[in-house]
């Protein structure tokens, strides 16, 4: 006969009979303390009878007493309970069994709380003095104990004796009106084991081949649902709901095609009609709440939990959150009860359940904080039952609040704390879900010593990654890099050990590690991304979401790595195909990866536009930004996207953020139709918003703006202002770019320049070639000669003149010798140079380089000979003025270079074709040069009226002072001198 321990004592403690016997069971069944499987609580069978003992008899006298008598029960004081036994009971007994005993035992059971030796039991059973442990309290329901009754017992030891389905439900079926709660619940536990164990043991094939048992199914589940209204006692109403929820967990993947399997037959019952179940069992627990115990509450939240989706996934209607509201009442009423890990499946079930009840995690979140810090503080409160902290408690807790989205950084500041001393206990599976939760909820804990959470699971988990499965390494490579906390050493330990193990990765999972391992590249990133690209052609894309090849995509553009053309080939085959499936993220994710690394897909960015410009109202301003620069620098250059892109800003600009401002300028830039509304609309609305745009940004906005010519002055003012504030912010090559957009404009700003130099001039070693000659051409143009910044590009550039191509040979030699800077040597190498490079100058080339160093006095013979063939070949190409400076540099180097002056030369031609482009400057150049033609006696001079519209231009000109009289002239004045002028 099986019963709990507590119906044994009970029922004994309360007997009028006196036998020995009665004492004996009390004493051996107090020390033996077994397991009832009906109800999950600790108890015992009666002990089985020797072969001389009058235990038949003396049962049977028993029972007879017990059924004739009219003795009021009461306890009984010669049975004693010895403390030492009471080490087997745990705390459900313990408080019954308080009940039944005299004023004698009930000192003895103080004493023994009061002494007891493990804090667990201290915890677990509060002072009696307590008020909430009062007689009629609702803490200690009166009808909790279970009254023995042999026929029903004998049923129950039948049913767990059961080794088969059938047997099981034909036993409880034939005695289906003698069922009470508790073992209609047994019955349920114990097909719900069955049918796990024939899964264990491969018999997944259990087939219903006779109607009579699905009809015995079919009254079992009704004689339960009818009869939930009449449960009052919740251990059976809890024991019920987790029986019946773990049969709905095994059948709702496992159910099969065909009507006569029983997988189908049950998840009909408890999933696809279900409903009306579940909402009755709802409400009897709403009605028993306040008799619930925080154990029995855990199990029939976690019920709900495991049943709501597969039950609303059939269509059904199931609204759980009138329990969670119950809940939510009950805890506040006596919080106290209820244990950390109580709380923390109350939330698991919470978050599993998709409840909106953000109070009742706060007063969970609270109430962990609280008792946090009393231990902390080492106070000793018997009125907090807390069983402690294990790994598996605190994922529960922080996987709960995160995917619920209550981020509450507090808690998980706490449960960083409580995770610390016990970090030693845990395993893969834990790191990887503590740390993803953070992730989820965005918060990497601090801790006292400066360290973080994250260094601390780094540091302990790093050991133990050969027992991390692919899972495990994925979620917690995602976390580190969701919130960017680089950690080397576990990532690179990670990296090779996934490598061999790719094959056992999911779809999703590769492409979690790939995005992972790409925010914070191993020290080998070309040969893991091999790997991972070989792993990804060999096992194709369709089993990868849209998502996942977003993923994919972004994560190699991100590394640069382009080197496996396959792999892209495959990715861009995949997108292409399932373009339809592709939403606004995915699209612009991957417009971003191909424009990255520069690889054109016609076919791939033809239906991306079709995509965005039809949802362009639902993608955010980031995607509108990220997909526009994507086309601009691919060059897809299509009128009407480009248009709907403007068109949709302008609507919403206030929603762009200062870096989606930027790309968008930036991409509008690099097209043939430029949006000037767009332009002036931007200027406008971030001028009082400069200050929340990054360096980059300032950078894009200024190089933008002058290059598709919308630069105002006081928009280009303002960006400069904010500049000249913050310095550091930009790199020595943004400050070339910054200098050659401002330069390029006209727009002499001291401040800027002074600032922007100081900036550079300790760091004019890590420019290139092109951008030296940039930076000193910017500063010549404008006239603004910051001579140690000239000093420092000089000398940063001695030893790589090889380097410079032929325009930053050209642009060096035009800034020096327009800043008149007295560099021989330096004329010198930039010619030797030049000379091996004379086929790639320009036209603009060829006039700069001969006009500087004319104006410098370096007329290197060597030089302009080697110059004058390519000139030749350009003439054609110059403007008036680089005809006019290769004249004059010409005259002034007195080469007398036939190919290019000579009968056979085109330039007297050239010259008659463009006399109208010439300025002044530029005729009184060429009437230098006729003279000097003459003067060497040349056969080649300026037509008649060529030579006398010269002549007339050279001789009108007015005088006026030069630039070394101006400088001169101003320095005296400002000594305090006033000389007179002459001219």
């Amino acid at each position: 006969v099986s019963a709990t321990t507590t119906s044994y004592l009970t029922a004994a403690a309360r007997s009028p009979c006196r036998s020995m016997i009665h004492q004996r069971f009390l004493s051996s069944a107090a020390a033996a303390g077994g397991h009832d499987r009906s109800t999950g609580d600790k108890g015992v069978s009666p002990p089985k009878p020797r072969a001389s003992s009058s235990w038949g008899n003396e049962r049977r006298s028993y029972r007879l007493e017990q059924k004739n008598t009219t003795t009021p029960m009461r306890p009984v004081p010669a049975v004693t309970i010895q403390p030492r036994f009471l080490r087997s009971f745990d705390r459900d007994n313990l408080l019954a069994l308080e009940k039944t005993m005299d004023n004698n035992n009930l000192r003895a059971l103080e004493e023994y709380m009061g002494n007891a030796q493990h804090k667990s039991v201290r915890q677990s059973v509060p002072n009696r003095s307590d008020p909430r442990f009062a007689k009629n309290s609702h803490f200690i329901p009166n009808n909790h104990a279970t009254k023995y009754d042999p026929e029903i017992a004998k049923i129950l030891a039948k049913i767990n004796g059961c080794k088969t389905i059938d047997d099981t439900v034909r036993i409880a079926h034939d005695n289906l009106d003698k069922l009470p709660p508790n073992v209609t619940a047994a019955f349920w536990k114990r097909l719900s084991s069955l049918l796990n164990h024939s899964s264990k043991n491969g018999m997944n094939d259990v087939r219903v081949d006779n109607e009579p048992m699905k009809h015995q199914l079919d009254a079992l589940f009704c004689h339960t649902m009818n009869g939930l209204d009449k449960y009052t006692n919740p251990v059976d109403l809890s024991n019920v709901a987790q029986a019946t929820a773990s049969i709905a967990k095994y059948v709702k993947n496992k159910r099969r095609g065909q009507q006569n399997h029983l997988e189908t037959v049950l998840y009909d019952r408890f999933v696809k009609n279900s409903a009306p179940f579940w909402e009755k069992l709802q409400d009897r627990s709403l009605a028993l709440m306040d008799s619930f115990r925080p154990k029995w509450l855990v199990s029939v939240g976690w019920a709900f939990a495991t049943v709501l989706d597969p039950v609303t996934r059939c269509g059904n209607v199931l609204d759980v959150s009138p329990f969670f509201h119950g809940l939510h009442k009950s805890f506040n009423q006596r919080r106290s009860e209820f244990s950390s890990k109580h709380m923390g499946n109350l939330a698991w079930s919470y978050m599993f359940c998709r409840q909106k009840i953000p109070q009742l995690l706060n007063d969970f979140s609270h109430e962990f904080i609280h008792r946090r810090k009393r231990e902390s503080a080492q106070v000793d409160d018997k009125h907090i039952i807390d069983d402690g902290l294990d790994p598996i408690t605190l994922c529960q807790w922080a996987n709960a609040f995160a995917k619920s989205r209550h981020k509450d950084k507090e808690i998980f500041q706490s449960l960083s704390v409580a995770a610390i001393p016990i970090l030693c206990e845990f395993n893969a599976r834990h790191f990887s879900n503590l740390a993803y939760a953070c992730a989820l909820a965005e918060v990497v804990p601090k801790l006292e010593d400066g360290s973080s959470l994250f260094d601390e699971i780094a540091a302990a988990a790093s050991p133990r990654i050969p027992t991390f499965d692919p899972q495990n390494m994925a979620n917690i490579l995602w976390a580190y890099a969701k919130m960017e906390h680089a950690s080397p050493d576990l990532f690179d330990a990670l990296a090779k050990e996934a490598m061999p193990r790719l094959r056992g990765f999911s779809a999703q999972q590769l492409a979690n590690l790939a995005w992972s391992l790409a925010k914070f590249p191993p020290s080998s990133p070309d040969g893991v991304f091999d790997r991972i690209a070989e792993d990804v052609v060999a096992r194709g894309l369709d089993s990868f979401t849209s998502q996942g090849l977003a993923m994919l995509a972004h994560s190699f553009a991100t590394v640069g790595h382009v080197r496996n053309t396959d792999f892209w080939d495959t990715l861009d085959c995949a997108a292409t195909a399932r373009i339809s499936e592709l939403g606004p993220v995915e699209c612009s994710q991957i417009a971003w990866s191909f424009a990255t690394i520069g690889r054109p897909a016609d076919d791939l960015f033809h239906g991306i536009k079709s995509t965005v410009i039809s949802k362009m109202d639902h993608i955010k301003p980031q995607g509108i930004s990220n997909i526009a620069w994507s086309f601009a620098t691919l060059g897809y250059d299509s009128p009407d996207f480009f248009e709907a892109v403007a068109q949709q800003s302008l609507q919403r600009l206030n929603e762009f953020t200062p870096h989606d401002k930027a790309m968008l300028v930036l991409a509008f830039t690099r097209i043939s139709h430029p949006s000037p509304e767009l332009f002036e609309q931007i200027a406008s609305g971030s001028v009082s918003q400069l200050s929340r745009f990054s360096g980059l940004d300032l950078f894009n906005m200024a190089i933008s703006y002058v290059k598709a010519g919308h630069q105002s002055e006081p928009w280009m003012e303002a960006i400069a202002n904010e500049i000249v504030l913050r310095p550091s912010s930009f790199s020595p090559r943004m400050i070339v770019g910054i200098a050659w957009a401002y330069s390029s404009a006209g727009f002499r700003m001291p401040a800027l320049f002074n600032s922007l130099s100081n900036e550079c001039i300790n760091h004019c070693d890590k420019l290139e070639s092109k951008e030296v000659a940039s930076l000193a051409w910017s500063f010549a143009s404008i006239d603004y000669f910051h001579r140690p910044l000239l000093g420092a590009l000089a000398d940063s550039s001695d030893g790589r003149w090889k380097d410079f191509d032929a325009p930053s040979l050209a642009n060096m030699a035009w800034a020096y010798a327009t800043a008149q800077e007295d560099r021989p040597c330096l004329f010198e190498v930039i010619a030797k140079a030049a000379t091996h490079r004379s086929n790639e100058f320009t036209s603009q080339g060829v006039s700069m380089l001969l006009w500087a160093c004319s104006v410098s006095g370096h007329t290197d013979r060597h030089l302009f000979d080697s110059l004058a063939p390519r000139a030749t070949e350009l003439l054609h190409e110059c403007n008036s003025q680089a005809l006019a400076n290769i004249a004059w540099a010409y005259t002034v180097a007195n080469v007398d270079a036939d190919s290019l002056f000579g009968n056979k030369s085109p330039f007297i031609d050239v010259l008659a074709e463009r006399i109208d482009e010439f300025d002044h400057q530029g005729l009184r150049q060429l009437h230098q040069w006729n003279i000097w033609r003459k003067e060497i006696a040349a056969d080649t001079v300026l037509p008649p009226i060529l030579e006398k519209l010269c002549y007339d231009t050279f001789t009108d000109q007015s005088l006026r002072r030069s630039k070394l009289q101006k400088g001169v002239m101003s320095e005296l004045v400002s000594m305090g001198f006033h000389p007179q002028e002459e001219f």
